[in-house]
């Protein structure tokens, strides 16, 4: 599971509507049955409430986390709000707090972890113990690119290489502990404390998978994609498990043309447990995230600025929805499954268009199927 968190504030820019039509929506589409082609509905979020979010945690529909701070223009305080199967929430954190969280997971309710960076203090972690969010001490010159709680005793996070170094971390329920790093760094998603599968870049532009057995980490082979010319190259972002034969990798493939315009393309592999697979996929940019669909098939995230949410179903068969808005743009790094279901949560910021007097920007939660 991925969240990639800091996407550019003031850069970043989806359909909202009226405050009131969306705190209709926002219970219709936490209550609504899956369908047969769910539709991501806009469920927390709003110019009054302000904020921005960049992570996402769910351990059920009744136990939701939306991570961010309270500016969607500046370094704010940092917030946290929870969806309780009622309704959403700020909850409250210690004073002082100025994290923003890029990465988020939960094992159970009691167990709830976020990570990323603050503008004075460098890295820290939160978690939450079904009590109260604490902050508990990290390396300050990690940048967290992914957290993965398997269980409160078994808790990893990735993080960018430091001074050429890969780095990783593991909190043993004690401490964070220094732990063997993959050099693929970008997420990494977990069937048990034994059997970790990490995703990033690889050597030549190539896409690379590593994984965890219990003692160290193993290089996976993964067929070498075909890359255009043009400063090409072909990475994943992010990962997830289903179980050790049913492992998907999502990303994608970045090159220049003559004009040196950039271009992308979304890149999806699969591991049957025997061998890492390509799959044939079509779009215009690249996928950001993956999770379950709760039914055998994905959710994907395909590009971060005014998304489109792509579902395929166990079959293989896709359909598509974009993420619009005449006067808001809207930016969602990550998505992740409510277990018990078929829902799923994205989160992000919606930043209004042009150059107005007074900027509306706000924090967004979509869902669907929940």
């Amino acid at each position: 599971m991925h969240q990639t968190g800091w996407h550019g504030r003031h850069t970043a820019r989806v359909r909202t509507g009226a405050a009131g039509a969306f705190a209709l929506a926002a219970v219709a589409a936490l209550a609504a049955p899956a369908q047969a082609a769910p539709q991501w509905t806009q469920v927390h979020g709003s110019a009054e409430l302000g904020g921005s979010f960049d992570a996402v945690a769910a351990v059920d529909g009744a136990n939701i986390w939306a991570f961010g701070d309270d500016s969607a223009q500046n370094d704010g305080a940092t917030w946290v709000h929870r969806w309780d199967g009622e309704k959403w929430q700020k909850e409250a954190t210690p004073d002082g707090w100025s994290v923003v969280p890029s990465t988020a997971d939960a094992s159970a309710a009691d167990d709830v972890w976020a990570a990323g960076r603050s503008p004075e203090g460098g890295a820290s972690s939160l978690h939450f113990d079904g009590d109260k969010w604490e902050a508990i001490e990290l390396d300050p010159a990690l940048t967290p690119t992914d957290i993965e709680a398997i269980d409160p005793d078994n808790v990893w996070m990735l993080a960018k290489p430091v001074d050429g170094y890969d780095r990783a971390t593991f909190f043993d329920g004690e401490i964070w502990r220094d732990y063997p790093a993959p050099a693929a760094h970008n997420a990494l998603s977990a069937v048990s404390a034994d059997d970790v599968f990490a995703v990033g870049g690889g050597d030549g532009g190539q896409p690379g998978v590593e994984r965890w057995d219990g003692e160290k980490w193993t290089p996976m082979e993964v067929p070498k994609v075909d890359l255009p010319g043009g400063e090409a190259s072909a990475v994943f972002e992010d990962v997830f498990a289903r179980s050790a034969d049913d492992v998907w990798a999502a990303g994608g493939v970045s090159w220049k043309d003559g004009d040196d315009v950039n271009h992308s393309r979304p890149l999806l592999a699969h591991f049957d447990g025997d061998a890492w697979s390509i799959v044939e996929t079509e779009g215009d940019a690249a996928y950001d995230a993956v999770a379950d669909d709760g039914d055998g098939g994905l959710w994907l995230n395909e590009g971060s600025w005014n998304p489109t949410f792509v579902h395929r179903t166990a079959g293989g068969e896709t359909t598509r929805q974009q993420l619009t808005d005449d006067k808001y743009d809207l930016s969602i790094p990550t998505l992740a499954h409510v277990p018990g279901g078929n829902g799923a949560v994205a989160v992000g910021t919606a930043f209004e268009e042009g150059d107005p007097d007074v900027f509306t920007d706000h924090g967004v939660v979509f869902g669907t199927g929940l």
